[in-house]
């Protein structure tokens, strides 16, 4: 049993497809859009990569999504639309320039390196005149939508050469493409003509491009490694942003030694919230003597009713009791430790009127 390898990460021919053959029919893509895991620019490049569990989450929205369209089969007719859309870049090219499904899949692997990477192991190959089978690590049952759509993508490859579709079956590990062995090429002439390429040339375009896809697939590698140690160092900025509230905070309410506050303005403001209290009370006593006296007329109801009398008397005394424990507090904080109890004690309190 061939091991399932780490980090796998699948073309966006996949995705571009997706996109072109809904735009195309005048969909709307932007819901889709917004949920993808990558920007709209990366997921219509044939030469970038996604991870195999984000494609199958893409691949999972867009059949979750209600379209106008309403078509059975969606993913699979997206997939066979393939070679009509042009989807695959470089590839599509490539491919059109094969005499013969074979030559297409000579090297199974280096086929499926353009849609998986690292470049698949194949493993029990059989082939045979009318097809090929073959296992490979990446399983139907781990990743049914994007399996299932690589290999109705994989049934278009006669097209290409003028042939009639093949068909593709996925079981597990196990792929296999079957194609009629009596179909006849659109380019078969019987004499060679403008088709007619030499295999030396073939092999020589398809060596190019398997370069140029080697080098896209490092610097697409790269790019993601290097994004991958920006996002790292952003978490960590962000981690020590919230440390250093943390600590703040901490350092605010819970003080390694007390505050460098002078005694002296604590006892000020101690003694001019007794003043506010005691101007209060008496304000509170004015209201209660105009109503005892039945001298609230209508203007003055109106003014208790705007200021919200009855909420201000139930607020006030707690608001009062609050601020004195806190400046107690700070008071107690400040006051030096070697500072006598009888030394510490408030002074007197000055009349007020």
């Amino acid at each position: 049993m061939i091991s399932y390898p780490f980090g796998v990460l699948l073309s966006c021919k996949i995705s571009n497809t997706v996109l072109l053959y809904l735009e195309q029919r005048g969909e709307d893509v932007s819901p889709v859009l917004d949920l993808a895991p990558l920007p709209e620019e990366f997921l219509k490049d044939p030469s970038y990569w996604m991870k195999a569990s984000q494609m199958e989450a893409f691949l999972e929205q867009i059949t979750r999504h209600h379209w106008q369209t309403q078509e059975e089969n969606l993913l699979q007719r997206i997939a066979h639309a393939s070679s009509e859309i042009r989807s695959w870049g470089v590839l599509d090219s490539v491919l059109r320039m094969m005499p013969r499904p074979q030559e297409i899949l000579a090297n199974p692997s280096r086929f499926l390196s353009n849609f998986i990477s690292p470049e698949p192991p194949v493993e029990k190959l059989t082939r045979e005149e009318t097809g090929l089978s073959f296992e490979i690590p990446i399983s139907s049952e781990r990743f049914p939508l994007t399996t299932q759509f690589l290999k109705w993508s994989f049934e278009t490859l006669p097209v290409y050469v003028g042939r009639e579709p093949a068909v593709c079956t996925w079981e597990g590990l196990r792929l296999s493409i079957r194609w009629e062995s009596n179909q006849k090429s659109m380019f078969d002439q019987g004499e060679p003509g403008p088709h007619s390429i030499s295999p030396e040339l073939l092999r020589q375009i398809v060596a190019s491009l398997e370069e140029h896809q080697h080098e896209l697939l490092q610097k697409n590698s790269e790019l993601q490694a290097r994004n991958d140690q920006l996002m790292k160092a952003q978490q960590e900025l962000e981690q020590q942003v919230r440390q250093s509230l943390e600590l703040d905070y901490t350092a605010m309410t819970h003080p390694a030694r007390p505050l460098e506050m002078e005694t002296s303005s604590i006892e000020i403001l101690r003694q001019n919230f007794s003043r506010l209290t005691d101007y209060w009370v008496r304000s509170q006593q004015l209201i209660t003597l105009l109503v005892a006296q039945d001298r609230m007329n209508p203007t003055v109801k109106e003014a208790m009713r705007r200021v919200d009398w009855e909420r201000v008397k139930s607020q006030f005394n707690k608001a009062t009791e609050e601020s004195f424990a806190i400046l107690e507090k700070s008071k107690e904080l400040s006051r030096p430790k070697n500072l006598s109890p009888a030394a510490a004690a408030p002074s007197k309190e000055q009349p007020y009127v």
